[in-house]
């Protein structure tokens, strides 16, 4: 998601969770006769995901082994320390670890030595091994024969939205909640594209002795801000002001400073994913 900004200017325009992991056929471990693994689209696997990890949970099927389930009632974090809190967890990496429970087969553990079970962000494939405690090894991926498994949760949509996201939110890229700023831009500013108003703004710009003083809300510990300035909107180009390049947000309200000596300037504070 690098690259992707939106923006915030006066007072005029300027997490969450569960992404689909059905679509793709998966083979576990083959090599010991588990047969096909299939993710159907009403029970199966589904991430919760916000750039800092997450953990899965619903359901994935064997042939041959019956239903599989990723996390217990509730969701996680999965702390697996009891009957009532465990599952796979998601570290920010991807790496995989905790408890999945098939009926039929019992506990499948994703961080017992030499597991290096993992899905890939960018792709939403998934790589390495658990272990079965009573069919051993399970492989997610192969050559030969060609398999894998692949989640759909991480597919980005037109505009980079991520299927994870608007899952979470129930709705498409396009979607207005009435104030004229689409969801896929209120994802960049880490915002709830269902609530009218909730989006990137500066609320203040204030003159001081020496500098002048940038007020934006809301600020995202998962985000990062730029504040660019321009002293004529007719001519010429937005640049960034020095030292206030790529911050992260501190959460709520946060305050950016110009020591530009200027008699007039326009302030915008622009929003990416990643720094």
């Amino acid at each position: 998601m690098g690259g992707r900004r939106a923006s915030g200017g006066g007072d005029g325009g300027g997490g969450g969770q569960y992404g689909n992991g059905s679509g793709a056929q998966v083979r576990l471990g083959r090599e010991r006769g588990l047969g096909e693994c299939r993710a159907d689209k009403s029970r199966g696997p589904r991430h919760y995901y916000e750039g800092s990890g997450g953990w899965l949970s619903g359901h994935a099927c064997g042939e041959n082994i019956g239903w599989i389930v990723m996390g217990s009632a509730g969701g996680g974090p999965y702390a697996n320390t009891a009957s009532n809190n465990w599952g796979v967890n998601l570290a920010a990496d991807g790496d995989l670890s905790g408890y999945a429970w098939g009926e039929n087969v019992g506990w499948i553990n994703f961080g017992a030595a030499q597991c290096d079970a993992a899905i890939n962000p960018a792709n939403g494939e998934f790589s390495g091994h658990a272990w079965g405690e009573n069919i051993g090894w399970l492989k997610f991926k192969g050559t030969s024969p060609n398999y894998g498994v692949r989640s759909l949760a991480f597919y980005t949509q037109a505009q980079g939205t991520p299927n994870w996201w608007l899952d979470a939110h129930g709705v498409t890229e396009g979607y207005d909640a009435g104030d004229g700023v689409p969801a896929s831009a209120k994802y960049v500013m880490d915002t709830d594209p269902n609530v009218e108003g909730n989006y990137l703004r500066i609320t203040s710009v204030s003159n001081a002795t020496a500098e002048t003083e940038v007020a934006f809300t809301p600020a995202s510990t998962r985000r990062y801000y730029t504040l660019t300035r321009r002293e004529d909107l007719t001519a010429g180009g937005w640049s960034n002001v020095v030292g206030h390049v790529s911050v992260p947000g501190a959460g709520g309200s946060q305050t950016m400073q110009d020591t530009n000596a200027a008699a007039r300037a326009f302030y915008s504070v622009e929003v990416t994913v990643e720094p």
